[in-house]
């Protein structure tokens, strides 16, 4: 089995890591668009075209299922990237995330990701039509991507950054208003720490686990090849950035 896994940079091996320990010895290919990063601070219509440009790509790479490992792309594009990928499955993070949140329900939901995820309502819509009585926050993070994908992982600039971002929901929790907070992007599971520091009392998650099991579900009823060893191919819209890249690969994760 080969697996696609799409991000506008750095911050989709968040998710590729926890399916590599989920699925053993299946192969991997990861796209980059890192000619194109951020995409959460550009505008619909460019979100949507770069989406488009890097779903023909990817198609002829022969995948069996492709996840979008980005927020920002799931949330504007997600229809017309199963048009272009069509029969290969695709798996977006958006819904992967709301079951996140409804596996750990609580009386206070924050949603924290890019401009263009937060400005497209996507979470809020599908969260109050399963969770009517909770009280649904959204907050735009867009300094925390280029921060991010700059390797700035321990850095005192980035912890103030977030505890800026946070500061209007971090004394709005009570014994009786529980909070959850999700990390809807997948940039942000490198700075889990900084977040759970900067909002006490929440509970901080993200939707790589569930992304895991969607996956799984596609192949529940028919044999499953394995290959020797897990193998990742790695693509960038922007060669320049591998240089870079292995220098930032080192600081946060393990291969």
């Amino acid at each position: 089995m080969k697996i696609g896994v799409f991000d506008s940079g750095i911050g989709g091996i968040t998710v590729l890591n926890h399916l590599r320990v989920q699925f053993p010895g299946y192969r991997f290919l990861y796209f980059g668009d890192t000619a194109n990063v951020p995409y959460g601070s550009k505008s619909v219509a460019q979100i949507q075209e770069l989406v488009d440009s890097a779903a023909r790509r990817i198609k002829k790479k022969k995948l069996d299922a492709l996840v979008i490992a980005c927020n920002t792309a799931s949330s504007l594009a997600l229809e017309k990237v199963k048009e272009i990928m069509a029969p290969v499955p695709v798996l977006g993070v958006v819904e992967a995330g709301v079951q996140a949140i409804l596996n750990s329900p609580e009386s206070q939901i924050l949603i924290l990701g890019t401009r263009a995820t937060v400005e497209s309502h996507v979470y809020a819509r599908l969260l109050k039509s399963h969770l009517p009585s909770s009280h649904i926050y959204e907050q735009a993070c867009p300094l925390l991507v280029p921060m991010i994908e700059e390797g700035w992982l321990n850095h005192p600039v980035l912890d103030d950054t977030i505890k800026e971002y946070v500061k209007p929901f971090q004394g709005i929790l009570t014994e009786e208003k529980k909070g959850v907070a999700l990390l809807a992007c997948t940039h942000y599971p490198w700075v889990r720490e900084s977040f759970e520091k900067a909002l006490p009392g929440w509970k901080v998650i993200d939707s790589a686990e569930a992304v895991s099991r969607q996956l799984r579900g596609l192949w529940s009823h028919q044999p499953v090849s394995y290959d020797q060893a897990s193998q990742v191919t790695w693509f960038f819209s922007d060669p320049t950035v591998v240089a870079s890249f292995m220098e930032i690969k080192e600081k946060i994760s393990r291969f």
